[in-house]
């Protein structure tokens, strides 16, 4: 068997990048699937500040109505 003059064969060589592109692939995919996450918790966090704002428009409103009787 011959050496690249790194001391691994060409064989080592493909299988440890194929490792290192199975990892890159790895941390790819976990990065999509936080990036999905992000958006799903930004669209929560605007749905939960409308219904916040909606609610506080109701109270004003409601107190404005206690105060006519």
């Amino acid at each position: 068997m011959r050496t690249a003059g790194l001391g691994k064969t060409s064989e080592q060589w493909r299988l440890e990048i194929q490792e290192e592109r199975n990892k890159a692939d790895g941390w790819k995919k976990k990065c999509q699937e936080t990036q999905v996450q992000n958006q799903s918790l930004e669209r929560n966090l605007l749905e939960s500040r409308s219904m916040t704002d909606e609610l506080k428009a109701r109270i004003v409103e409601l107190e404005r109505s206690i105060h006519y009787y």
